[in-house]
């Protein structure tokens, strides 16, 4: 029987310092557990760190065992990393930037997004998906304290998009580097743990795929049998509770809560103007698909305050998709305000079949508003001002502007795009749409 760990989700390892031993700490060694029965542990300074590749017994090519992304969410948006992971756990998600961060470099000439490119066919290719290496997630964690010397598991997966981004260095210049979206799995059927002698069993020359693929989770061997239709199936989702307190709302970090100062004070003396950058951050919280419209002229809004588009399905084939439109409604108040049912009821009451609302606020959700949507089951997007503040965090480290020029970007959308224009004509096949970012001419449209 293999010498290996069983690990949890979420359980935080001590990563020594210069060979230091755990200490007094009582954790797992993240070097120990690694390392498993084999002499090498993974790079703890390599974000996409890679096990060496070994020969298939019977193939004439290399099976690669795992795997293991780092991600340290202390230091996004910092010089040496300008751009923000996601890592979502109980969601089952995960977007993790590769390791190319310079300018004028090919995105896939680092080792890490090299590696990752070279073993892309694994993942889709039915015959050789047992030999594809899973994906490990790592995140830095905070323990006692200390930011250093410690990381949380965070669960495993795979592939299942890739793109190229530009990021934007804060002294200037641009690079390329690779985004990797991750399906991270569930381990229900292993109550919750994850045991380490799958991977020391990859790693060993000696065993097979077959025989290292019995040692694996029940959703990894579910994925192999029948690949991408299995994902959503195989994906990680922890039951949450409907409401979130409003302690739990209240969680921001230093730079959150800067940049909803920064909010408040910017619209101090001109609230109506918020509806610009409620549009801009309901966009962003909404995906790709969804498309701005306009702002509401003051009076006689009725309740709503901007209109956007959320396009569902394939455009190209008409057959395969259909416009919804989404109704929003913007509150800058006070960080520690909540949002009743009262305000909610405002937007609810516009809704249409097939329509969406959202609400973006710089304050929170009270508990019984948060209820009674549930309850009634209405289609309303909350961003309250923790979400709000981190979707800027991620633009203006993104972007690498200013708080401030951001703000009047969005002021100058929100003085161009003010009409009457009935919500329903967002769906109108001849209405056009700009890119994110851009100003359509609306008022020829009225």
């Amino acid at each position: 029987m293999l010498n290996s760990s069983t690990i949890k989700v979420g359980q935080v390892f001590r990563v020594p310092y210069r060979g230091q031993r755990n200490g007094a700490t009582g954790l797992m060694n993240y070097q120990d557990l690694t390392r498993g029965v084999h002499a090498k542990s993974a790079d703890t300074q390599k974000g996409m760190f890679f096990y060496q590749q070994i020969r298939e017994p019977g193939r004439t090519f290399r099976r690669m065992p795992a795997f293991i992304f780092h991600s340290n969410p202390f230091k996004k948006g910092a010089e040496d990393t300008p751009w923000v992971d996601i890592v979502e756990p109980d969601a089952g998600y995960c977007l993790f930037h590769g390791d190319n961060r310079r300018a004028g470099e090919s995105p896939i000439g680092s080792r890490g997004n090299a590696k990752f490119t070279q073993v892309l066919h694994f993942y889709a290719d039915p015959v050789l998906r047992k030999f594809a290496p899973p994906v490990i997630v790592f995140e830095q964690a905070e323990y006692n304290g200390n930011r250093r010397g410690y990381r949380r598991f965070c669960g495993f997966g795979v592939p299942v998009r890739h793109a190229l981004a530009t990021q934007k260095k804060m002294e200037g210049g641009y690079f390329t580097n690779l985004v990797i979206e991750l399906v991270l799995f569930r381990l229900e059927q292993e109550n919750e743990s994850f045991d380490w002698t799958w991977i020391d069993l990859r790693r060993d020359e000696s065993v097979d795929a077959n025989i290292a693929l019995g040692a694996s989770p029940a959703s990894w061997k579910k994925w192999v049998n029948e690949g991408e239709l299995a994902v959503e199936s195989c994906r990680r989702i922890v039951a949450r509770k409907t409401v979130v307190d409003l302690s739990e709302q209240r969680e921001i970090n230093k730079e959150e809560l800067k940049i909803l100062e920064g909010v408040l004070e910017y619209y101090r003396k001109k609230k109506h103007a918020f509806e610009g950058l409620a549009s801009f951050v309901a966009q962003r919280v909404l995906g790709s698909q969804c498309r701005r419209g306009w702002v509401t002229k003051r009076s006689g809004d009725g309740g709503v305050d901007f209109v956007c588009r959320l396009d569902v399905g394939e455009r190209a084939n008409r057959l395969c998709f259909t416009p919804a439109v989404v109704l929003g409604q913007a509150k800058c108040v006070a960080l520690n305000t909540a949002i009743g049912g009262y305000a909610l009821a405002r937007i609810v009451a516009r809704l249409q079949r097939g329509w969406i609302g959202v609400f973006v606020t710089t304050g929170m959700f009270s508990r019984a508003a948060q209820l009674e949507l549930a309850e009634d089951r209405y289609p309303v997007v909350l961003i309250n001002g923790q979400r709000l503040a981190r979707v800027l965090f991620e633009v203006l480290t993104q972007e690498r502007v200013r708080l401030s020029d951001l703000l009047e970007r969005e002021t100058d959308w929100y003085l161009q795009n003010s009409t009457h224009l009935s919500p329903s004509r967002i769906l109108e096949e001849s209405f056009w749409f700009a890119p994110a970012g851009a100003v359509p001419d609306i008022q020829n449209n009225e």
